[in-house]
């Protein structure tokens, strides 16, 4: 039975650059009925991709150059991108099938583009259904929700200093720690507009934090109930032995920038995060939550227990 016979429907995680997507994936992928894309997709959720197309905001051909460049091949060394999840023949009889099909019925020939392209490898792994985790695919939710009505949607949300601290440096990215905490600002704020405009139960809002350190337990049972998945062994045996808040740097975000860099990304943080809050959005991640985290870190490490901070 095909992924796309069978309910439920795919997983899209996303969130901010170095909110833990990857993380979140692989753990979802640890489930007998999830396989994870190779690599992030882009072209379901990224900005000239095929939300943009069915708006009218990108002309085919734009898409459709894309498709055959940038998010077939991409990376530094060229090895990333489409490329890695299904052949050149196939990929390009997709492409003219979507071609084919797009101006009478522009809907059902996305819907079958992003089958052609991510279903293939799940049915050869033996599984259902699949979880992609494109960054933007939280901002697309309403349009990937008409592509697959039994889609859901994990918000990966983490402490913006921390977002800055993994971003700089990183080809692609930025070198200004500003710049990186404006744009982890802008992806809060359109995030939570969609979660509010989504239908109740489509989109889990989750901390990576919490995920890995402050409240490990009860983070994978709001990720388990939320997926309805009856058996969440697989899912607790890959979490008690693969994800660890050493492996996520979880609290050592000024070890990772310069003093001064360090000390001006926490002013403004500090200040976002109230404005955040004062607009409804509780689940941006309070400084004080991971304050002091690295110290009781390095004290587990050393024997003695971690206890996970108490969430409201």
């Amino acid at each position: 039975m095909t992924a796309s016979a069978q309910l439920p429907g795919p997983v899209f995680v996303g969130g901010p650059g170095r909110s833990g997507t990857h993380v979140m994936g692989r753990l979802v992928a640890a489930h007998p009925r999830y396989h994870m894309v190779r690599t992030e997709a882009r072209f379901h959720a990224s900005p000239g991709g095929l939300p943009d197309l069915l708006a009218g905001n990108v002309e085919l051909e734009r898409f459709l150059a894309r498709m055959r460049g940038h998010w077939w091949k991409r990376g530094p060394r060229q090895n990333q991108g489409l490329q890695r999840i299904i052949d050149s023949e196939p990929y390009e009889a997709a492409l003219a099938d979507f071609e084919s099909r797009f101006e009478s019925d522009p809907w059902d020939a996305s819907r079958g583009l992003v089958r052609a392209i991510l279903e293939p490898a799940a049915e050869r792994d033996g599984k259902p259904s699949w979880v992609e985790v494109t960054g933007d695919s939280v901002q697309q939710a309403p349009t990937l929700l008409r592509l697959f009505p039994g889609a859901r949607f994990v918000n990966m949300v983490r402490d913006g200093r921390a977002v800055v601290a993994g971003t700089l440096k990183k080809t692609n990215l930025t070198d200004d720690p500003m710049k990186a905490l404006s744009k982890w600002e802008r992806m809060v704020r359109s995030a939570d507009a969609v979660y509010r405009s989504v239908p109740r139960g489509t989109m889990l809002v989750m901390p990576l934090d919490h995920l890995v350190a402050l409240d490990r337990e009860r983070s994978l049972r709001r990720l388990v109930e939320f997926l309805e998945i009856e058996d969440d062994g697989p899912l607790r045996e890959y979490h008690e032995q693969r994800i660890s808040a050493d492996r996520a740097h979880v609290g050592r975000w000024r070890e990772r920038m310069a003093p001064a860099d360090a000390r001006q990304v926490d002013r403004r943080y500090r200040r976002l995060v109230r404005k955040l809050h004062r607009s409804g959005i509780e689940w941006a991640p309070a400084p004080e939550a991971s304050s002091g985290l690295a110290g009781r870190l390095r004290e587990a490490a050393a024997g003695r227990r971690l206890r996970p901070a108490r969430s409201d």
